[in-house]
Order: structure tokens, then C-alpha cells, then sequence
């Protein structure tokens, strides 16, 4: 079996400083919950204006693991399952939200959604893994 290496080199598509072609989104978070405020670039859309569903998709991750980060705990997503609502626009201003539903040894269980106009377009929940022999804070 593999070993995690869950070393931040700051190059996450999503959340990266250190990646050019990322989304440098900036989460903030704390007590099970995560918030971030963006505009997508036109360059990550699917169809016209529209975001690709697999950005979609790390959008909503992103946010599950920040905010279970929050309560110090770390890992990897194990299983995500995605409702995309109504089309998430580029160029518009989007909030992403994430919150922690539960936390037991190596797993947690998380939620998370992106509104645009007060209107929740994406929703996600996700269970996640800490590697064996730690990632558990608290």
C-alpha cells in the first residue's frame, strides 16, 4: 500500500499561491466551516459562461476540506457526490461554503455549496480519509 505524502508545495489547483494557472482562491475558516468569495476566470468555463462541472466539482471539495481542516484535521477526499442545480456562471461572483457534518478517528463526513445571486447553483457532500498513523488533530 501506498503512503500519503500530504506535503502543501502551495501548487492546489484550486487554492495554490504558487500555481499559475490556478484559481488562488483564499478560504477562510474555523469551528467546521469554511467560506470563500470568487469569480472564475471565463477559462475554466465548459460551454459559453458557463464553469466546467469538474471545476465546479473541485470548488465544492476544496471548501469540504477547509472546513474540516478547521477542526485540525487532515486527509484526502475518499468519496464526493455532486448536484449541479443551475449553471455556475464565469465572471460573476460566487460564494462557496463548506461545513463539517461529522468526524470520527480517520473519517469525516463534510458539506458543501456555491451560491450565485443568493441562489445555491452546486451542492456536494464528501467523506474523507486521514492517512493511517495520523492526519487527526484533536
Amino acid at each position: 500500500m501506498t503512503t500519503l505524502d500530504l506535503t502543501d508545495n502551495a501548487h492546489c489547483i484550486i487554492c495554490g499561491a504558487d500555481n499559475p494557472i490556478g484559481l488562488h482562491a483564499a478560504f477562510d475558516y474555523g469551528e467546521g466551516r469554511s467560506r470563500a468569495s470568487i469569480v472564475l476566470p471565463h477559462t475554466y468555463q465548459g460551454w459559453g459562461r458557463m464553469a466546467h462541472g469538474g471545476i465546479v466539482s473541485a470548488l465544492l471539495d476544496e471548501a469540504m476540506f477547509y472546513a474540516l481542516m478547521s477542526l485540525g484535521w487532515s486527509g484526502v477526499t475518499a468519496e464526493l457526490t455532486v448536484r449541479y442545480l443551475r449553471p455556475t456562471p464565469t465572471g460573476e461572483p460566487l460564494s462557496v461554503e463548506g461545513m463539517v457534518e461529522t468526524r470520527r478517528g480517520r473519517y469525516g463526513r463534510a458539506m458543501a455549496r456555491i451560491m450565485h445571486d443568493g441562489k445555491t447553483v452546486a451542492e456536494a457532500r464528501g467523506k474523507f480519509l486521514a492517512p493511517s498513523g495520523g492526519g487527526v488533530g484533536g
